[in-house]
């Protein structure tokens, strides 16, 4: 089959901007092969981001504003996917297809009515691209009682499977995700879920003891040079979150703005410094995804290699911490083994398009919980040729 070319596009909880991944793919279906990926990171300008922030949280919102930033993020998916292809010097007519997943406002597939929602019209990306979008990938899963993450469990099975060894890999996005591709397994032997919160309590926490000057701590620094407060930490460790069995999602809510500002309550109570929050933020971080690990992966399979993507994965202190757990076994980027860390998660939503378009159900119910397999996505038609070639 000739060689073709996706675009995925991903859009996570830190809301910093959008990651695109330009991917020539071998093959179709779980044969797929990725020859070669071309990366770009957008970042979201300050009204938009702060856009997204308001109309995320659960404080009431006009509906306008939320139709608004539909459209928004529609517009700044279609700029990303332009701006790869020029980076790479590829003309989008040569573009199968579009994965846009949208950035998730909402998401709990619990109680009686699960539901989720990701913003940025699919519609906006066909048109400005001319090539057909696939959207809405986590929905579908929901519907049929899985928990609509991780949905990278079946791309990372075809990436990162190895026959002889077993490997973990940890993404340091806004949240903490974790999928064990045991060694020489067989797809439904891939378990995976939302462990702990990740940048979203980190963000979040130097927000609010900077009054918003710095949206984060590059690289940690701040966090290193405080303290761990234990009896803080043990604090969070209690929450009732971290000791649910999987599959599992995390609400982003539970450890936003609301967690933050009681967080930076207790330090005070306790004498802590801004330092010592953030350090004892990183250690709970590290330590959800270490205990969780340890407690849900299933017994008797080894991990012989840990493999780490997104943000994260440049604060130097959260892999130092995540280290000492897997004394002999090596932590690495995803570079290592050919996949970029920085656009892992684009990656993905590019291979769900291509699986999609293949005919191939790529939700993992080992993973998600859902009932059984199922087709993902909405379809966008984009250009008529390039309709054309898709359906062909």
């Amino acid at each position: 089959m000739t060689p073709r070319w996706l675009i995925g596009l991903a859009s996570g909880s830190s809301v910093d901007g959008v990651d695109a991944a330009l991917m020539d793919l071998e093959s179709v279906g779980l044969d797929l092969r990725v020859r070669q990926v071309q990366g770009l990171h957008q970042p979201y300008g300050q009204e938009l981001r702060a856009l997204i922030r308001r109309v995320s949280t659960s404080a009431p919102c006009e509906i306008r504003q939320v139709s608004r930033l539909h459209r928004l993020l529609g517009e700044t998916f279609a700029a990303a996917a332009r701006s790869v292809a020029d980076h790479a010097s590829l003309s989008l007519q040569k573009v199968q297809c579009i994965g846009c997943p949208g950035h998730n406002i909402w998401h709990d597939p619990e109680g009686r009515f699960p539901s989720t929602l990701g913003l940025g019209m699919a519609a906006v990306v066909a048109e400005r691209c001319g090539v057909t979008t696939i959207s809405d990938f986590r929905s579908r899963d929901v519907a049929a009682g899985g928990q609509g993450v991780p949905l990278a469990a079946l791309s990372d099975y075809i990436l990162f499977r190895h026959p002889q060894e077993g490997r973990l890999l940890i993404h340091l996005g806004g949240l903490a995700r974790v999928v064990f591709v045991p060694a020489g397994c067989r797809i439904h032997e891939v378990v995976g879920f939302e462990a702990s919160p990740c940048n979203v309590l980190l963000d979040a926490l130097m927000g609010h003891v900077t009054g918003g000057r710095a949206p984060f701590d590059p690289g940690g620094k701040h966090a290193v040079q405080g303290k761990c407060i234990e009896a803080l930490l043990q604090s969070w460790l209690t929450h009732p979150y971290l000791q649910r069995r999987p599959p599992k999602s995390l609400p982003r809510h539970l450890f936003g703005d609301e967690f933050a500002a009681q967080a930076v309550q207790q330090i005070r109570q306790l004498g802590g410094s801004l330092h010592d929050l953030l350090c004892t933020a990183t250690h709970f971080v590290a330590r959800g995804i270490t205990t969780a690990v340890r407690r849900f992966l299933p017994s008797g399979q080894p991990i012989h290699r840990v493999l780490l993507s997104g943000g994260g994965v440049r604060n130097g202190l959260l892999w130092h911490l995540l280290e000492q757990p897997f004394e002999g076994v090596p932590l690495q980027r995803t570079d290592e083994v050919g996949v970029p860390a920085d656009v892992r998660k684009a990656l993905s939503f590019g291979m769900l398009a291509a699986l999609t378009l293949d005919g191939v159900p790529a939700n993992v119910p080992s993973a998600t919980g859902a009932a059984g397999s199922r087709l993902l996505g909405s379809l966008t038609p984009g250009s008529s040729i390039n309709w054309a070639r898709c359906l062909a």
